[in-house]
């Protein structure tokens, strides 16, 4: 199972970098949310690793302090693209 998982996760990872690129694309509007939504699925990629892959016992999830953390962050990101 652990090695379904990693090979799944890093599949997510590819997606998300290709998605990551086509943000730039979007109207301004749009790529703030885009944007987030993208990192905080990353980081629930982050905790599935952090739980050796154990979705079914562990939740894996992102705290609201760290949730807080990353909209500003995507927030500015998302204003400074083109």
């Amino acid at each position: 199972w652990r090695r379904f998982m990693k090979g799944q996760i890093q599949r997510a990872r590819l997606f998300f970098d290709e998605a990551e690129k086509g943000v730039t694309h979007l109207d301004s509007a749009s790529r703030w949310p885009v944007l987030a939504s993208l990192w905080l699925y990353r980081q629930i990629l982050d905790a599935i690793e952090a739980n050796d892959y154990n979705n079914f016992t562990k939740r894996a999830y992102v705290g609201k302090a760290k949730k807080l953390l990353s909209l500003p962050l995507a927030y500015a990101r998302a204003a400074v693209a083109p």
